[in-house]
């Protein structure tokens, strides 16, 4: 039977993986929480994986561990099931640290000039994907690049006693590996990725 990692072990292990793309001579690096993400640089932005490194649930932690290594820029890819915690300054996404999804989309909703039949509707779900349909549905699809830019908003506050922060970038995309929305165009962020 496979005995599972202790959070440290785990973590540790996340932060080495970081440590030899540093060591390698990269100075950009892709954050995703887990295998979703990799596919989707490598399909959808034609991205070297070589600069995608898994964050898991550790946000907090391994974007730190990437200001201390000296990453230049940091992008954030993942589904809104993930990310969208970091919007509401979450930074460790298990579920049971913390939750906050569907607050979270319903005070973004508001803040865009959602109807509150849409906010009720995304409320009551217990699922993204299910407020995902309603957000489509009403015609709210931008929020998605208001997300990308408060999940990178958020991340600056987080490392505003840093000397030189790195330039935070997020795309947020769907299941059926779609990009909803990211922070500026996709274009620009990939073609810096490739300097």
């Amino acid at each position: 039977r496979a005995t599972p990692l202790s959070e440290d072990s785990w973590t540790r292990s996340l932060s080495l993986a970081l440590e030899l793309k540093r060591a390698s001579g990269l100075t950009r690096v892709i954050l995703v929480p887990g295998n979703h993400g990799e596919r989707f640089v490598r399909e959808q932005m034609g991205g070297d994986t070589q600069t995608v490194v898994t964050m898991s649930n550790f946000v907090g932690y391994m974007i730190e561990e990437a200001v201390r290594l000296g990453f230049c820029q940091i992008v954030l890819v993942g589904h809104p099931g993930k990310l969208i915690k970091i919007a509401a300054g979450i930074f460790h996404t298990h579920s049971h640290i913390a939750d906050a999804r569907m607050e979270t989309l319903v005070a973004h909703l508001a803040l865009l000039g959602a109807p509150l039949e849409l906010l009720t509707l995304v409320s009551d779900c217990d699922t993204t994907e299910a407020a995902m349909e309603h957000i489509e549905a009403y015609g709210f699809g931008h929020i998605y690049n208001h997300l990308a830019r408060r999940i990178c908003l958020r991340v600056m506050q987080m490392l505003r006693f840093t000397k030189t922060p790195p330039v935070c970038d997020a795309i947020l995309f769907s299941f059926d590996n779609h990009i909803l929305g990211s922070n500026r165009p996709v274009d620009e962020i990939a073609k810096e990725l490739q300097c």
